[in-house]
């Protein structure tokens, strides 16, 4: 049990359940007792298994959850922090605030969700917003500070992500707009998580010092990163968590957004009844009485999903094809792609189609504009592969572009040359370069090659020997490149068959482009990723279900 517990963990799985053994381990099924309820009793024998009562390496639950100590105490402590938060916020000013939502410009027939978000951000101390690209989750980003500052001018706000690339993305949001006040940090650096801290400088005994802390991305975070965030909150401090649960889950265990984001959209009267009074909008489908139903959701009135696209209409490729993707429709994910317009497919891979994209970068580079027009020119294309080794990879494919631009003669046979992009792949405190992080080797006045980074919307120079680990970027992959964006995306999945295909793969990497897509693949393997779905095991959704009384 133990060794079966330790791969569903390196698959991603917060816990092991032992009612859906199948779809994971069919090479090891024959070894498994046939009863669950046989292989519970054998368990429950043994001295190193417990029920988190006191400390043992594995504990079951009454539901059939084999979990590792430290995944079951994250996953309790999780439940249990959400619940304590389900409180509602008092208002003031209402109508001044009223007034503020009545000037929101709507676009859309029905319900305006974002100014559910905003209201439901407002008046809960745990909330959740989903939504998909384009769906305006920036938009509410900016639009609940501007209510929360309203609401009381001296509250202390931290915006944060869980990669310094989407913490950039983020403050260059909100920079924009005057709130220069605000740092949008990394959840590491916002927590003090460092190599020699891994607990973290906040905790329940040292907690942020902040009333409101807004999270952007929060797909990426995983079971425990999240214990810890909530264990660093303040008593009556409050969490706004946004992020598209389709997207991929975390790379370490658990997919905490998906599991909050699974149960329906629920709000009681009270809540229907202000958002008609503040907003005139009407939520009573949506209305749900808990009480008559006796279930007791901590999660009532905090998860709203945001249902328009502003950016993807009916007419844009990326869009539809992104829908039928989340549907696990193979066929109309097949026929879009042989649609002209946004999207383009290659069954075979062509080099020349897969580098053309980089011209501009190229042309930059090669007439030594100033940094910020090459980095500018290389934000606006990105190749995303599914795996780092073997063909159609993340290794194969800078490989081919290396060689190409060897042949156009600014390519040295030295690792460093002018022009050649990187990404960080471990953190580095002392530096303040995070995994994730993107830079250009440039030349600089001097013509000595440096690392480049755009960082905070501000240019950082390091030198070459101060770098920490890195790797070449022309590709990276699709988990890498969560948090960005780009206005063109080139996506090559692998010929053959492997266990990292699945839908939310694809969904991320499709849903990185803003205008165009290319895809490289062929079409059984295609089919295969989009009829694949990755859930992880994990017991929070059923913690949250029934814990208010």
């Amino acid at each position: 049990s133990a060794g079966l517990l330790t791969e569903a963990v390196s698959q991603g799985h917060v816990c092991l359940n032992l009612n859906q053994m199948t779809g994971l381990f069919h090479s090891v099924r024959h070894l498994l007792p046939d009863d669950v309820s046989e292989w519970q009793r054998r368990l429950k024998l043994s001295n190193v298994v417990g029920t988190g009562d006191d400390y043992r390496p594995l504990i079951m639950a009454d539901n059939g959850l084999v979990y590792l100590y430290r995944y079951w105490h994250d996953e309790q402590h999780v439940a249990t922090a959400i619940t304590q938060r389900h409180a509602e916020i008092a208002l003031t000013n209402h109508q001044q605030l009223k007034q503020i939502l009545a000037e929101w410009p709507t676009t859309i027939d029905g319900i305006d969700w974002q100014k559910v978000a905003v209201l439901m951000a407002l008046t809960r101390q745990f909330s959740v917003i989903s939504g998909g690209p384009g769906t305006g989750k920036t938009t509410i980003v900016l639009r609940l500070l501007h209510c929360l500052y309203q609401q009381r001018a001296d509250l202390r706000i931290a915006l944060a992500a869980p990669t310094g690339k989407a913490a950039a993305r983020l403050q260059h949001v909100i920079s924009d707009k005057d709130n220069t006040a605000i740092q949008a940090k990394t959840l590491h650096r916002l927590l003090g998580i460092n190599a020699h801290n891994e607990q973290g400088r906040y905790n329940a005994d040292r907690p942020l010092p902040f009333d409101v802390i807004i999270v952007d991305e929060a797909s990426m975070i995983d079971i425990s990163l999240m214990a810890k965030l909530l264990q660093a909150l303040a008593p009556t401090a409050r969490l706004v968590l946004l992020g598209d649960s389709q997207q991929l889950a975390s790379v370490e265990s658990g997919a905490v957004l998906a599991n909050l984001c699974q149960h329906a959209m629920s709000f009681d009267a009270d809540f229907v009844t202000m958002v008609a009074d503040l907003a005139a909008i009407d939520l009573s489908d949506y209305a749900r009485n808990d009480e008559a139903n006796n279930t007791h959701s901590a999660l009532q009135n905090s998860v709203v999903k945001l249902q328009h696209s502003y950016r993807f209409d009916e007419a844009s490729l990326i869009g539809r094809l992104a829908y039928a993707i989340q549907a696990g429709k193979a066929d109309k994910v097949v026929l879009e792609l042989t649609e002209a317009g946004q999207t383009t497919w290659q069954q075979d891979e062509n080099n020349a189609l897969l580098i053309a994209g980089y011209q501009p970068y190229f042309n930059a580079i090669t007439a030594s504009e100033n940094p910020l027009n090459c980095i500018e020119a290389f934000e606006n294309y990105r190749v995303l592969c599914a795996i780092k080794q073997g063909p159609q990879s993340v290794a194969s494919v800078n490989a081919v572009i290396e060689r190409q631009i060897a042949k156009l003669g600014w390519r040295s046979q030295h690792d460093f040359y002018h022009g050649r992009p990187i990404m960080i792949t471990q953190n580095d405190y002392r530096q303040q370069l995070f995994n994730g992080d993107t830079g250009l080797i440039l030349k600089d006045e001097a013509g000595q090659l440096r690392a480049c980074f755009l960082i905070d919307n501000v240019l950082r120079w390091v030198d070459l020997i101060r770098l920490p680990a890195h790797e070449t970027a022309f590709a990276i992959t699709i988990h890498k490149s969560q948090g960005s964006e780009f206005e063109h995306v080139c996506v090559v999945l692998p010929q053959e068959d492997t266990a990292i295909l699945n839908r939310e793969l694809l969904y991320t990497a499709i849903t990185r482009a803003k205008k165009q897509v290319m895809l490289f693949c062929n079409e059984t393997i295609l089919r295969k990723t989009v009829m694949t779905q990755h859930e992880r095991e994990s017991g929070l959704a059923g913690l949250l279900d029934n814990q208010i009384g």
